[in-house]
Protein backbone atom coordinates (compact mmCIF):
# COMPACT_ATOMS: atom_id res chain seq x y z
CA UNK A 1 0.00 0.00 0.00
CA UNK A 2 2.78 2.27 1.03
CA UNK A 3 4.49 1.94 -2.58
CA UNK A 4 1.12 2.44 -4.43
CA UNK A 5 0.42 5.28 -2.40
CA UNK A 6 3.81 6.98 -3.48
CA UNK A 7 3.70 5.54 -7.40
CA UNK A 8 0.50 7.76 -7.37
CA UNK A 9 1.21 10.89 -6.26
CA UNK A 10 4.56 10.81 -8.18
CA UNK A 11 2.60 10.43 -11.05
CA UNK A 12 0.25 13.06 -10.37
CA UNK A 13 2.45 15.79 -9.61
CA UNK A 14 4.38 14.56 -13.03
CA UNK A 15 1.22 15.25 -14.32
CA UNK A 16 1.11 18.69 -12.98
CA UNK A 17 4.44 20.03 -14.44
CA UNK A 18 2.98 19.07 -18.19
CA UNK A 19 -0.25 20.98 -17.06
CA UNK A 20 1.54 24.00 -16.26
CA UNK A 21 2.28 25.58 -19.53
CA UNK A 22 -1.73 26.07 -19.78
CA UNK A 23 -1.60 27.75 -16.05
CA UNK A 24 -1.67 31.15 -15.62
CA UNK A 25 0.76 33.46 -13.12
CA UNK A 26 -1.09 35.67 -11.26
CA UNK A 27 0.21 36.85 -8.48
CA UNK A 28 -1.26 35.32 -5.04
CA UNK A 29 -1.49 36.66 -2.05
CA UNK A 30 1.73 36.18 0.60
CA UNK A 31 -0.80 36.33 3.88
CA UNK A 32 0.09 36.26 7.21
CA UNK A 33 2.91 38.01 6.42
CA UNK A 34 3.84 41.95 6.05
CA UNK A 35 4.06 43.43 2.19
CA UNK A 36 7.59 42.52 0.44
CA UNK A 37 7.10 45.05 -2.29
CA UNK A 38 10.25 46.77 -1.31
CA UNK A 39 11.92 43.43 -2.73
CA UNK A 40 10.86 43.36 -6.13
CA UNK A 41 12.43 44.29 -9.19
CA UNK A 42 14.61 43.20 -11.88
CA UNK A 43 16.96 39.89 -11.54
CA UNK A 44 18.91 41.46 -15.02
CA UNK A 45 22.12 41.97 -13.28
CA UNK A 46 22.48 38.11 -12.52
CA UNK A 47 25.20 36.08 -14.01
CA UNK A 48 23.65 34.56 -16.95
CA UNK A 49 26.13 31.31 -17.51
CA UNK A 50 24.74 28.23 -16.87
CA UNK A 51 28.04 27.05 -15.54
CA UNK A 52 27.68 23.40 -15.64
CA UNK A 53 30.96 21.24 -14.15
CA UNK A 54 31.52 18.95 -11.85
CA UNK A 55 28.60 17.17 -10.53
CA UNK A 56 26.45 19.97 -11.12
CA UNK A 57 22.88 18.87 -12.59
CA UNK A 58 20.78 21.31 -13.88
CA UNK A 59 16.99 21.71 -14.80
CA UNK A 60 14.71 24.06 -16.54
CA UNK A 61 15.66 26.57 -19.55
CA UNK A 62 14.15 30.10 -19.73
CA UNK A 63 11.27 31.83 -20.91
CA UNK A 64 9.40 35.58 -20.35
CA UNK A 65 6.74 34.77 -18.27
CA UNK A 66 6.05 38.32 -17.21
CA UNK A 67 2.34 39.44 -16.37
CA UNK A 68 1.32 42.63 -15.21
CA UNK A 69 0.10 42.98 -11.04
CA UNK A 70 -3.49 42.16 -10.22
CA UNK A 71 -4.67 42.86 -6.63
CA UNK A 72 -5.18 39.71 -4.24
CA UNK A 73 -8.44 38.89 -2.66
CA UNK A 74 -8.73 38.34 1.05
CA UNK A 75 -9.32 34.66 0.31
CA UNK A 76 -6.51 34.12 -1.82
CA UNK A 77 -4.89 31.17 -0.95
CA UNK A 78 -1.65 31.15 -2.58
CA UNK A 79 -1.12 27.78 -4.20
CA UNK A 80 3.06 27.51 -5.38
CA UNK A 81 2.28 28.05 -9.05
CA UNK A 82 1.91 31.80 -9.50
CA UNK A 83 4.01 34.33 -8.51
CA UNK A 84 3.24 35.72 -4.73
CA UNK A 85 2.23 39.55 -4.10
CA UNK A 86 4.49 41.55 -4.88
CA UNK A 87 6.47 39.91 -7.15
CA UNK A 88 4.91 40.42 -10.14
CA UNK A 89 7.68 42.14 -12.16
CA UNK A 90 10.29 39.86 -11.78
CA UNK A 91 12.30 38.03 -14.29
CA UNK A 92 16.16 36.92 -13.90
CA UNK A 93 17.00 37.67 -17.57
CA UNK A 94 17.68 33.78 -17.84
CA UNK A 95 20.39 33.64 -15.20
CA UNK A 96 21.63 30.24 -13.58
CA UNK A 97 21.71 30.07 -9.94
CA UNK A 98 23.87 27.54 -9.08
CA UNK A 99 23.66 26.17 -5.02
CA UNK A 100 26.42 24.27 -3.73
CA UNK A 101 25.00 21.24 -1.10
CA UNK A 102 26.81 18.48 0.68
CA UNK A 103 26.45 15.30 -1.08
CA UNK A 104 26.13 13.14 1.93
CA UNK A 105 28.93 10.91 1.50
CA UNK A 106 30.60 11.46 4.49
CA UNK A 107 27.48 10.75 7.11
CA UNK A 108 24.58 10.22 4.69
CA UNK A 109 22.87 13.33 5.08
CA UNK A 110 22.25 14.51 2.02
CA UNK A 111 21.15 18.21 0.85
CA UNK A 112 22.09 18.21 -2.47
CA UNK A 113 18.42 16.51 -2.94
CA UNK A 114 17.10 19.38 -1.23
CA UNK A 115 17.94 21.29 -4.54
CA UNK A 116 17.59 18.82 -7.15
CA UNK A 117 17.12 14.79 -7.40
CA UNK A 118 16.32 12.33 -10.46
CA UNK A 119 15.09 9.87 -8.07
CA UNK A 120 11.04 9.00 -8.64
CA UNK A 121 9.90 9.58 -4.60
CA UNK A 122 7.23 11.93 -3.87
CA UNK A 123 9.65 14.80 -2.23
CA UNK A 124 11.81 14.43 -5.18
CA UNK A 125 9.09 15.16 -7.81
CA UNK A 126 8.19 17.98 -5.25
CA UNK A 127 11.44 19.31 -5.67
CA UNK A 128 11.37 19.64 -9.60
CA UNK A 129 8.49 20.40 -9.39
CA UNK A 130 9.29 23.75 -8.17
CA UNK A 131 12.23 24.17 -9.90
CA UNK A 132 10.42 23.77 -13.37
CA UNK A 133 7.66 25.85 -11.87
CA UNK A 134 10.15 28.87 -10.87
CA UNK A 135 11.94 28.26 -14.51
CA UNK A 136 8.44 29.53 -16.19
CA UNK A 137 8.18 31.80 -13.72
CA UNK A 138 10.82 33.42 -13.60
CA UNK A 139 12.88 33.07 -16.53
CA UNK A 140 15.62 31.09 -14.35
CA UNK A 141 17.85 27.66 -13.97
CA UNK A 142 18.18 26.18 -10.93
CA UNK A 143 21.38 24.09 -10.66
CA UNK A 144 22.92 22.13 -7.51
CA UNK A 145 26.69 21.20 -6.84
CA UNK A 146 26.84 18.64 -5.43
CA UNK A 147 30.59 18.02 -3.19
CA UNK A 148 31.70 16.78 -0.01
CA UNK A 149 33.56 19.80 0.85
CA UNK A 150 32.06 22.97 -0.22
CA UNK A 151 34.69 25.43 1.06
CA UNK A 152 36.87 25.56 -1.57
CA UNK A 153 34.45 26.02 -4.57
CA UNK A 154 33.49 29.28 -2.25
CA UNK A 155 36.89 30.01 -2.35
CA UNK A 156 37.18 29.79 -6.06
CA UNK A 157 34.70 32.30 -7.05
CA UNK A 158 36.52 34.44 -4.30
CA UNK A 159 40.00 34.35 -5.16
CA UNK A 160 38.83 34.50 -9.28
CA UNK A 161 36.24 36.85 -8.69
CA UNK A 162 33.40 35.06 -9.94
CA UNK A 163 30.14 34.38 -8.49
CA UNK A 164 29.38 30.91 -9.61
CA UNK A 165 27.90 29.71 -6.11
CA UNK A 166 24.78 31.86 -5.28
CA UNK A 167 24.11 30.14 -1.82
CA UNK A 168 25.56 26.92 -0.23
CA UNK A 169 24.86 24.47 2.52
CA UNK A 170 25.94 25.31 6.30
CA UNK A 171 25.62 22.23 9.02
CA UNK A 172 27.18 21.70 12.38
CA UNK A 173 25.42 25.21 13.57
CA UNK A 174 26.94 27.51 11.65
CA UNK A 175 28.75 29.50 14.00
CA UNK A 176 31.83 30.09 12.25
CA UNK A 177 30.10 30.82 9.05
CA UNK A 178 28.58 33.94 10.81
CA UNK A 179 32.50 35.19 12.40
CA UNK A 180 34.45 34.61 9.16
CA UNK A 181 33.38 37.87 7.78
CA UNK A 182 32.99 35.82 3.87
CA UNK A 183 28.93 36.09 3.98
CA UNK A 184 26.58 38.36 3.61
CA UNK A 185 23.98 39.98 6.39
CA UNK A 186 21.16 38.47 4.98
CA UNK A 187 19.33 41.20 5.99
CA UNK A 188 21.12 43.62 4.02
CA UNK A 189 19.37 41.32 0.87
CA UNK A 190 16.54 42.93 0.95
CA UNK A 191 13.97 39.28 2.39
CA UNK A 192 11.39 39.69 4.52
CA UNK A 193 12.15 36.79 6.94
CA UNK A 194 8.74 37.82 8.60
CA UNK A 195 6.84 35.80 5.42
CA UNK A 196 5.56 31.89 6.63
CA UNK A 197 8.26 30.26 4.25
CA UNK A 198 10.78 31.14 6.76
CA UNK A 199 11.31 29.37 10.35
CA UNK A 200 10.84 32.27 12.44
CA UNK A 201 12.05 30.64 15.25
CA UNK A 202 16.05 30.07 13.34
CA UNK A 203 15.30 33.38 12.89
CA UNK A 204 14.22 35.15 16.03
CA UNK A 205 17.16 32.99 17.25
CA UNK A 206 20.46 33.69 15.38
CA UNK A 207 19.05 37.29 14.60
CA UNK A 208 22.54 38.72 16.57
CA UNK A 209 22.83 42.44 16.72
CA UNK A 210 26.74 44.08 16.48
CA UNK A 211 27.98 46.37 19.04
CA UNK A 212 27.00 49.16 16.92
CA UNK A 213 23.35 48.21 16.68
CA UNK A 214 22.81 46.50 13.48
CA UNK A 215 20.58 43.47 13.22
CA UNK A 216 22.77 40.74 11.23
CA UNK A 217 21.59 37.35 10.08
CA UNK A 218 24.21 35.01 8.35
CA UNK A 219 22.70 31.49 8.00
CA UNK A 220 19.06 30.99 6.90
CA UNK A 221 16.20 27.56 7.42
CA UNK A 222 13.40 28.25 4.61
CA UNK A 223 10.49 25.40 3.66
CA UNK A 224 13.87 24.62 1.20
CA UNK A 225 15.66 23.42 4.08
CA UNK A 226 14.47 19.90 4.49
CA UNK A 227 17.18 18.66 6.66
CA UNK A 228 15.57 21.06 9.07
CA UNK A 229 12.30 18.48 8.97
CA UNK A 230 14.15 15.52 8.86
CA UNK A 231 16.42 15.94 11.49
CA UNK A 232 14.01 16.98 14.17
CA UNK A 233 13.94 14.58 17.18
CA UNK A 234 10.34 13.02 17.39
CA UNK A 235 8.81 9.63 19.25
CA UNK A 236 8.04 7.10 16.91
CA UNK A 237 5.11 4.62 17.81
CA UNK A 238 4.49 1.35 16.87
CA UNK A 239 0.46 1.21 16.01
CA UNK A 240 0.67 -2.65 16.58
CA UNK A 241 1.99 -2.76 19.79
CA UNK A 242 0.01 0.23 20.74
CA UNK A 243 -3.62 -1.61 19.61
CA UNK A 244 -2.22 -4.04 22.24
CA UNK A 245 -1.67 -1.50 24.72
CA UNK A 246 -3.59 -1.84 28.53
CA UNK A 247 -3.76 1.95 28.22
CA UNK A 248 -6.27 2.53 25.44
CA UNK A 249 -6.34 6.35 25.54
CA UNK A 250 -6.93 7.89 21.56
CA UNK A 251 -3.02 8.75 21.88
CA UNK A 252 -3.74 11.36 18.79
CA UNK A 253 -6.66 12.76 20.66
CA UNK A 254 -4.38 13.28 23.74
CA UNK A 255 -1.81 15.38 21.34
CA UNK A 256 -4.87 17.35 20.02
CA UNK A 257 -6.14 18.40 23.70
CA UNK A 258 -2.64 19.02 25.08
CA UNK A 259 -3.24 16.51 27.91
CA UNK A 260 -0.06 14.08 26.12
CA UNK A 261 2.17 14.86 29.09
CA UNK A 262 5.23 13.21 30.95
CA UNK A 263 2.91 11.61 32.94
CA UNK A 264 0.73 9.98 30.51
CA UNK A 265 3.98 8.85 28.66
CA UNK A 266 5.24 7.03 31.47
CA UNK A 267 1.73 5.61 32.01
CA UNK A 268 2.01 3.75 28.27
CA UNK A 269 6.03 2.84 28.97
CA UNK A 270 5.14 1.23 31.80
CA UNK A 271 1.88 -0.43 31.39
CA UNK A 272 2.80 -1.85 27.82
CA UNK A 273 6.13 -3.33 28.92
CA UNK A 274 6.45 -6.85 28.96
CA UNK A 275 8.88 -9.28 30.07
CA UNK A 276 8.61 -12.83 28.11
CA UNK A 277 12.48 -13.86 28.44
CA UNK A 278 12.04 -15.33 31.48
CA UNK A 279 14.97 -13.60 33.43
CA UNK A 280 13.31 -10.81 34.79
CA UNK A 281 14.83 -8.13 32.94
CA UNK A 282 13.33 -6.28 29.58
CA UNK A 283 15.23 -5.87 26.63
CA UNK A 284 14.26 -5.30 23.20
CA UNK A 285 17.30 -7.98 21.99
CA UNK A 286 15.81 -11.04 24.35
CA UNK A 287 12.39 -10.67 22.57
CA UNK A 288 10.73 -8.52 25.24
CA UNK A 289 8.30 -5.52 24.65
CA UNK A 290 9.49 -2.81 25.51
CA UNK A 291 7.62 0.52 26.38
CA UNK A 292 10.40 3.18 25.01
CA UNK A 293 13.56 2.29 23.39
CA UNK A 294 15.86 5.35 22.60
CA UNK A 295 19.81 6.22 21.72
CA UNK A 296 21.34 8.48 23.95
CA UNK A 297 20.59 11.98 22.30
CA UNK A 298 16.89 11.38 23.77
CA UNK A 299 17.95 13.57 26.66
CA UNK A 300 18.40 16.39 24.72
CA UNK A 301 15.05 15.56 23.04
CA UNK A 302 13.35 15.32 26.56
CA UNK A 303 14.42 18.28 28.09
CA UNK A 304 14.35 20.73 24.96
CA UNK A 305 10.75 19.19 25.18
CA UNK A 306 9.70 21.76 27.76
CA UNK A 307 10.67 25.05 25.75
CA UNK A 308 13.28 26.42 28.44
CA UNK A 309 16.30 27.55 26.19
CA UNK A 310 20.11 27.47 27.56
CA UNK A 311 21.13 30.33 25.83
CA UNK A 312 17.87 32.82 24.61
CA UNK A 313 17.82 35.74 22.10
CA UNK A 314 15.72 38.87 23.42
CA UNK A 315 15.85 41.36 20.29
CA UNK A 316 19.35 40.15 19.20
CA UNK A 317 21.14 39.95 22.52
CA UNK A 318 21.89 36.51 23.35
CA UNK A 319 22.34 35.73 27.17
CA UNK A 320 22.25 32.83 29.37
CA UNK A 321 18.67 32.01 30.14
CA UNK A 322 19.01 29.70 32.31
CA UNK A 323 19.96 32.00 35.68
CA UNK A 324 16.66 33.49 35.07
CA UNK A 325 14.34 30.17 35.42
CA UNK A 326 15.96 28.15 37.54
CA UNK A 327 12.94 27.01 39.35
CA UNK A 328 11.50 25.86 36.24
CA UNK A 329 14.94 24.71 35.03
CA UNK A 330 15.26 22.29 38.16
CA UNK A 331 11.49 20.70 38.04
CA UNK A 332 11.95 20.19 34.55
CA UNK A 333 15.02 18.01 35.01
CA UNK A 334 13.45 16.08 38.44
CA UNK A 335 10.87 14.91 35.43
CA UNK A 336 13.39 14.09 33.04
CA UNK A 337 15.73 11.88 35.15
CA UNK A 338 11.84 10.33 36.24
CA UNK A 339 10.94 9.33 32.59
CA UNK A 340 14.69 8.53 31.85
CA UNK A 341 14.59 5.88 34.62
CA UNK A 342 11.09 4.49 34.20
CA UNK A 343 10.96 0.69 33.97
CA UNK A 344 10.39 -0.34 30.67
CA UNK A 345 12.75 2.14 28.97
CA UNK A 346 16.21 0.89 27.40
CA UNK A 347 19.11 2.93 25.31
CA UNK A 348 20.29 1.07 22.59
CA UNK A 349 21.73 1.95 19.23
CA UNK A 350 20.79 4.16 16.59
CA UNK A 351 20.28 1.03 14.09
CA UNK A 352 18.62 -1.19 17.13
CA UNK A 353 15.67 1.82 17.47
CA UNK A 354 15.15 1.58 14.16
CA UNK A 355 15.02 -2.47 14.14
CA UNK A 356 12.92 -2.72 17.55
CA UNK A 357 10.28 -0.34 15.86
CA UNK A 358 10.17 -2.59 13.03
CA UNK A 359 10.16 -5.80 14.84
CA UNK A 360 7.25 -4.54 16.92
CA UNK A 361 9.54 -5.11 20.35
CA UNK A 362 8.70 -1.70 21.73
CA UNK A 363 5.53 0.77 21.70
CA UNK A 364 7.66 4.07 21.40
CA UNK A 365 11.15 4.97 19.62
CA UNK A 366 13.01 8.04 20.28
CA UNK A 367 14.66 9.34 16.89
CA UNK A 368 14.86 11.83 13.75
CA UNK A 369 12.28 11.54 11.77
CA UNK A 370 14.66 10.96 9.53
CA UNK A 371 14.07 7.33 10.93
CA UNK A 372 10.71 6.89 8.91
CA UNK A 373 12.56 7.22 5.26
CA UNK A 374 15.61 4.41 6.23
CA UNK A 375 12.18 2.30 7.25
CA UNK A 376 10.26 2.80 4.21
CA UNK A 377 11.07 -0.72 2.66
CA UNK A 378 10.11 -2.65 5.73
CA UNK A 379 7.37 -4.81 5.06
CA UNK A 380 3.85 -5.11 7.24
CA UNK A 381 5.63 -1.97 9.66
CA UNK A 382 2.84 0.07 11.11
CA UNK A 383 4.23 3.25 12.63
CA UNK A 384 3.10 6.57 13.20
CA UNK A 385 4.49 9.56 14.55
CA UNK A 386 3.73 12.02 17.64
CA UNK A 387 5.64 15.01 19.46
CA UNK A 388 7.52 14.86 22.63
CA UNK A 389 4.79 14.90 25.40
CA UNK A 390 4.35 18.44 27.77
CA UNK A 391 5.51 18.43 31.44
CA UNK A 392 2.49 19.64 32.01
CA UNK A 393 -1.05 20.76 30.43
CA UNK A 394 -0.60 23.79 31.14
CA UNK A 395 3.06 24.27 28.95
CA UNK A 396 2.28 26.83 26.04
CA UNK A 397 3.21 24.52 23.70
CA UNK A 398 4.82 21.40 22.19
CA UNK A 399 8.92 21.84 21.28
CA UNK A 400 11.22 19.71 19.31
CA UNK A 401 15.29 20.26 19.67
CA UNK A 402 16.54 19.72 15.79
CA UNK A 403 20.03 17.37 15.40
CA UNK A 404 22.98 19.40 14.26
CA UNK A 405 23.40 17.38 10.52
CA UNK A 406 20.80 20.26 9.86
CA UNK A 407 21.82 22.30 6.91
CA UNK A 408 20.99 25.98 6.74
CA UNK A 409 21.95 27.92 3.96
CA UNK A 410 24.46 31.06 3.59
CA UNK A 411 25.33 33.77 0.90
CA UNK A 412 28.99 34.00 0.13
CA UNK A 413 30.09 37.75 -0.66
CA UNK A 414 31.51 36.52 -3.61
CA UNK A 415 27.78 36.72 -5.33
CA UNK A 416 28.09 40.36 -6.88
CA UNK A 417 24.02 41.25 -7.14
CA UNK A 418 22.88 40.46 -3.52
CA UNK A 419 19.72 42.15 -3.55
CA UNK A 420 18.99 39.93 -7.09
CA UNK A 421 19.82 37.25 -4.89
CA UNK A 422 17.53 38.10 -2.10
CA UNK A 423 14.62 38.32 -4.89
CA UNK A 424 15.72 34.51 -5.50
CA UNK A 425 15.55 33.42 -2.01
CA UNK A 426 12.68 34.74 -1.30
CA UNK A 427 10.41 33.29 -4.18
CA UNK A 428 12.50 29.86 -3.65
CA UNK A 429 11.38 29.73 -0.36
CA UNK A 430 7.71 30.69 -1.13
CA UNK A 431 7.17 27.92 -3.36
CA UNK A 432 8.91 25.79 -1.30
CA UNK A 433 6.24 26.26 1.08
CA UNK A 434 3.24 25.19 -1.16
CA UNK A 435 4.84 22.53 -3.53
CA UNK A 436 7.63 20.42 -1.56
CA UNK A 437 6.79 20.54 1.97
CA UNK A 438 3.37 19.46 1.38
CA UNK A 439 4.76 16.93 -0.53
CA UNK A 440 7.24 16.12 2.35
CA UNK A 441 4.48 15.93 4.93
CA UNK A 442 2.42 13.38 2.45
CA UNK A 443 5.57 11.22 1.84
CA UNK A 444 6.25 10.72 5.55
CA UNK A 445 2.43 10.42 6.61
CA UNK A 446 1.14 8.08 4.25
CA UNK A 447 3.93 6.96 2.45
CA UNK A 448 5.91 6.26 5.36
CA UNK A 449 3.42 5.71 8.31
CA UNK A 450 0.06 5.17 6.27
CA UNK A 451 -1.65 7.21 8.67
CA UNK A 452 -3.45 10.23 8.40
CA UNK A 453 -3.40 11.30 12.14
CA UNK A 454 0.72 11.08 11.71
CA UNK A 455 0.00 14.25 8.77
CA UNK A 456 -1.76 16.35 11.37
CA UNK A 457 1.13 15.24 14.20
CA UNK A 458 4.09 16.31 11.63
CA UNK A 459 2.86 19.75 11.22
CA UNK A 460 2.69 20.45 15.22
CA UNK A 461 6.25 19.05 15.46
CA UNK A 462 7.72 20.92 12.55
CA UNK A 463 5.80 24.44 13.83
CA UNK A 464 7.76 23.80 17.10
CA UNK A 465 11.23 23.23 16.32
CA UNK A 466 13.49 24.52 18.42
CA UNK A 467 17.28 25.95 17.91
CA UNK A 468 19.40 26.99 21.31
CA UNK A 469 22.24 28.15 20.93
CA UNK A 470 23.65 26.02 24.02
CA UNK A 471 23.45 23.47 21.38
CA UNK A 472 24.08 24.10 17.79
CA UNK A 473 26.61 27.04 18.88
CA UNK A 474 28.32 25.98 21.93
CA UNK A 475 27.29 22.08 22.25
CA UNK A 476 29.52 21.41 24.99
CA UNK A 477 26.58 23.45 26.92
CA UNK A 478 23.68 21.18 25.78
CA UNK A 479 25.91 18.25 26.56
CA UNK A 480 26.06 18.99 30.82
CA UNK A 481 22.36 18.99 30.46
CA UNK A 482 21.86 15.76 28.81
CA UNK A 483 24.34 14.34 30.94
CA UNK A 484 22.25 15.58 34.13
CA UNK A 485 19.49 13.39 32.96
CA UNK A 486 21.38 10.13 31.87
CA UNK A 487 23.28 10.55 35.38
CA UNK A 488 20.44 10.97 37.48
CA UNK A 489 21.89 14.35 39.02
CA UNK A 490 20.09 17.20 39.26
CA UNK A 491 22.72 20.06 38.93
CA UNK A 492 21.56 22.85 37.26
CA UNK A 493 21.92 25.62 39.67
CA UNK A 494 25.71 24.76 40.72
CA UNK A 495 26.36 24.56 37.00
CA UNK A 496 24.74 27.67 36.22
CA UNK A 497 26.91 29.58 38.84
CA UNK A 498 30.25 27.52 37.34
CA UNK A 499 29.38 28.39 33.98
CA UNK A 500 27.86 32.10 33.75
CA UNK A 501 30.71 34.14 33.20
CA UNK A 502 32.29 31.85 30.45
CA UNK A 503 28.94 31.86 28.32
CA UNK A 504 28.46 35.24 28.82
CA UNK A 505 32.11 35.54 27.83
CA UNK A 506 31.76 33.22 24.46
CA UNK A 507 28.95 35.37 23.54
CA UNK A 508 30.67 39.07 23.66
CA UNK A 509 33.50 37.25 21.83
CA UNK A 510 30.92 36.15 19.27
CA UNK A 511 29.52 40.02 19.01
CA UNK A 512 32.87 41.20 18.38
CA UNK A 513 33.96 39.33 15.80
CA UNK A 514 30.90 39.90 13.64
CA UNK A 515 30.99 43.73 15.17
CA UNK A 516 34.52 43.86 13.26
CA UNK A 517 33.41 42.26 10.05
CA UNK A 518 32.40 44.87 7.40
CA UNK A 519 28.87 42.49 5.98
Amino acid sequence: MKRILALVLSLAMILVVFLMAGCGDDPTETTGSSSTSGTTGSGSETDNTSGTSGGSETTGGSGDTSSSATEPTETAEPDGYSKPYGFEDVDFGGATFTIAADDGVADGWDASKEVYSEETDTISVAVRLRNEVMQELYNCTIQVEAVGEIGPLIEADRTSGTDRIKAYTVKYGGKGTAEDGANYNLYTLGINFENPWWDQTYVDTYSVRKNNGTMTLYTMIGDFALSSFSATHAIIVNKDVLATSPVQDDIYELVRNKEWTMDKFMEFIINTAQESSGNSELHWSEGDIMGWVRTAHATHGLHAASGLSIIENNDGVLSLAVGNHLTEWSTVMETAIAVWDTQGSETIAYTDVQEALSSATTLFGSEVLDVLERMKDTENVSVGVLPYPLYSESQENYAHYVDNHIYAYAVPTSVSNPTVMGEFLEVYAFHSRYLVRPAWIDAYAYDYCSDADSAEMLEIILDTRTYDPGYLWWSQYESSFSGFISNDQNEVTRWNDRNAATIQNDINTFVEKISSREV
